[in-house]
């Protein structure tokens, strides 16, 4: 569903409400996205660079819904990464963080060969402040999905009690696999080259606690308690 989807649906919610009056609330971060895009789009038919500036950063602040989350550093998440899975040997890994209109994010990957041609990727992703935004970014957490055929399957599972989405095409030899752990890490994983039964060993042993453990770092300090209330 598009922002202007969402928008669109929230007012349509309002007009249903009987007549109803509401006391202003706030605008939502799905707004804040409209507002800030249609700036840019202002800015960009005026070429008023630093105002487009300015509508790239409250973007930012939109889509991260005010809460910055720092990810955790991409050298950690490479030290999760094993060190052969599934008979492949880990030949390369890299690291990376970015920083896109205020919002930054982490990424760490490896590649794993078995040399007879089979190949897997495993990616580990920190999207720090956009954390809140992951399941709108995958239509699959919110929906079942269990397709099997002669080419192959397509299925919403789970991977040690987490939400994920697997598909294997056996004419290819090709795998594929997603998982959300802790509505902040992103774990992708892409086979080629090998069996059904190698993919499925692959994805069963993706040690995802040891990233769950981290879903704290970053985190913003929470708010000091306010005064005990008084004593009746």
């Amino acid at each position: 569903m598009t922002l202007r989807a969402i928008v669109a649906a929230a007012a349509a919610l309002t007009l249903a409400a009987c007549g109803k009056e509401e006391p202003p609330k706030p605008v939502d971060p799905a707004s804040k996205v409209e507002q800030a895009a249609k700036q840019l789009g202002d800015a960009a038919r005026q070429g008023d660079v630093h105002q487009a500036g300015e509508a790239m950063k409250k973007m930012g602040t939109a889509l991260s819904g005010s809460i910055k989350v720092e990810p955790v550093d991409f050298r950690t998440l490479k030290d999760l990464l094993p060190d052969a899975i599934a008979g492949h040997k880990r030949i390369s890994s890299e690291g990376s963080r970015t920083n896109f209109m205020g919002i930054a994010s982490s990424k760490a990957e490896a590649t794993y060969e078995d040399g007879k041609g089979g190949r897997i990727v495993l990616e580990v992703t920190d999207v720090g402040s956009l954390s809140g935004m992951t399941a709108m970014a995958f239509a699959w957490v919110n929906v079942e999905i269990d397709k099997e055929g002669t080419s192959g399957y397509e299925r919403t599972t789970t991977v040690n009690g987490r939400k994920a989405y697997e598909r294997y095409d056996k004419a290819l030899r090709k795998g594929e696999l997603d998982v959300i752990v802790a509505g902040r890490f992103i774990v992708g994983a892409k086979a080629t080259g090998v069996e059904m039964a190698v993919f499925k060993e692959a994805v069963a042993k993706l040690d995802l606690a040891k990233l769950e453990a981290l879903r704290t770092q970053g985190l913003p300090p929470a708010a000091p308690a306010g005064p005990a209330a008084p004593k009746q």
